[in-house]
C-alpha cells in the first residue's frame, strides 16, 4: 500500500512538473508571439503609412498645380518675341494655366484646316474603306503619296485622310471636303466645337484665329483617347516630321503644319500620358524652308522648358505633402 502510495504522488508530481513545464513553454510562446505580433503590426503600420503616402503623392500630382515662377518664365519669354507677327496658344490641359500671345488675332488658315476633315471624318464615324474616284482635277491638286494611284483608281477614305495630314496633300484635303460638304463641314466646326469656319466653295482654307485651333485640338485629344481604327489612323497620320516645327531631341509632338505665302503654322499635341498639353504657333514668318521653321522651333523649345519646370516644382511639391 505505501508503495502504491509512492507511485501515485510521484506520478502526481511528475504529473504537476509537466503541467509547469507545458505553462511554462505556453507562457514562453504567448510573450514571443506578442512580440512577434508587435512587431508584425508596427510593420503593417509602416506598410500602411508607405501606401497612405504614396495614395496622397499620387493624387497630388493629377491635382492642377502652377507655381508661382510661371507667370513671371512666361512673362520673360513674351517679353523676348517680337509680337507683331505672332500668335499662340499653349494650354496644359492637367494643370492650371496658359499662355497666350494675340489669341484672337485672325490668320489666314493654310493646311491647319485639314485637321477639322480628319476631326469630322471621325466623330461621323464614316466608313474608312469608302472609296472615291480620283479624277483629273483631284490629281492636279495631290501629291506624294496619292499620285502613287492611277487616274480614275478608286482610293479608300483611309488613305486619302492619311495623305492629307501626314504630308498635307491639297488633292486629299479638295476629296474630303467634296465628300463632306463644305456646309457640313462648316457645320460641324459650328456645332460640335463652336468654331466658326470661313471656307467656301472657291477657298477652302479660309481665316482662323489660335484660340478656335486650340479648341479643336482639345477635342482632338478628347478622341484620341479613344482606341480604334480612326485614332490610330489619325495618331499615325499627325505623327510625322513633315515641316515639323515643333519635335525636338527626344520630344515628340503629334501636329498638324500649314503655309502659304507668309503665312507658316504649326499646332500639336504633347501626347504625355499624365500632363498633355496643346501647343498653336501662328505666324506671319514666311517659307519655312527659310528659317521660320527653325524659329517656330525655338519658341516652343522655351514653352516646353516653362512647362517642365512646373512639373518638377510640382513634383518636389508633392513629394513634400506626401512624405514630410
Amino acid at each position: 500500500m505505501k508503495k502504491m502510495k509512492k507511485s501515485i504522488k510521484r506520478s502526481l508530481i511528475i504529473i504537476i512538473v509537466i503541467l509547469i513545464l507545458i505553462l511554462g513553454a505556453l507562457i514562453a510562446l504567448y510573450f514571443t508571439n506578442k512580440q512577434k505580433l508587435e512587431e508584425y503590426n508596427t510593420e503593417l503600420l509602416e506598410l500602411y503609412a508607405k501606401l497612405e503616402a504614396n495614395n496622397n503623392y499620387t493624387s497630388c500630382l493629377i491635382t492642377p498645380y502652377k507655381s508661382a515662377e510661371v507667370d513671371t518664365l512666361f512673362n520673360d519669354l513674351i517679353n523676348s518675341l517680337d509680337t507683331n507677327e505672332l500668335s499662340i496658344y499653349f494650354e496644359d490641359l492637367n494643370n492650371d494655366y496658359t499662355l497666350t500671345i494675340n489669341p484672337d488675332t485672325i490668320y489666314y488658315n493654310a493646311s491647319i484646316i485639314k485637321l477639322f476633315d480628319a476631326a469630322y471624318i471621325i466623330d461621323n464615324n464614316v466608313d474608312l474603306n469608302d472609296t472615291i474616284t480620283f479624277t483629273e482635277s483631284y490629281r492636279d491638286l495631290a501629291k506624294e503619296g496619292l499620285l502613287d494611284y492611277e487616274l480614275n483608281a478608286e482610293i479608300p477614305i483611309k488613305d486619302i485622310l492619311y495623305y492629307a495630314i501626314s504630308v498635307s496633300d491639297n488633292g486629299a484635303h479638295r476629296i474630303l471636303t467634296d465628300y463632306i460638304g463644305v456646309n457640313n463641314l462648316k457645320n460641324y466646326a459650328q456645332e460640335t466645337l463652336g468654331v466658326t469656319l470661313t471656307i467656301t466653295d472657291s477657298d477652302r482654307f479660309g481665316n482662323m484665329s489660335v484660340t478656335s485651333t486650340n479648341t479643336l485640338l482639345k477635342h482632338v485629344y478628347e478622341l484620341l483617347q479613344n482606341d480604334n481604327e480612326y485614332t490610330t489612323l489619325l495618331k499615325d497620320a499627325m505623327n510625322n516630321n513633315y515641316y515639323n516645327a515643333l519635335n525636338f531631341d527626344d520630344v515628340t509632338y503629334l501636329h498638324k503644319y500649314g503655309y502659304y505665302n507668309n503665312y507658316f503654322h504649326d499646332i500639336g499635341l504633347y501626347n504625355d500620358y499624365y500632363n498633355p498639353y496643346t501647343i498653336s504657333i501662328f505666324t506671319l514668318y514666311g517659307n519655312p524652308d527659310n528659317g521660320s521653321l527653325e524659329e517656330v522651333n525655338n519658341i516652343n523649345k522655351e514653352i516646353y522648358n516653362i512647362y517642365q519646370t512646373n512639373l518638377n516644382e510640382k513634383e518636389e511639391y508633392c513629394y513634400n505633402q506626401a512624405y514630410n
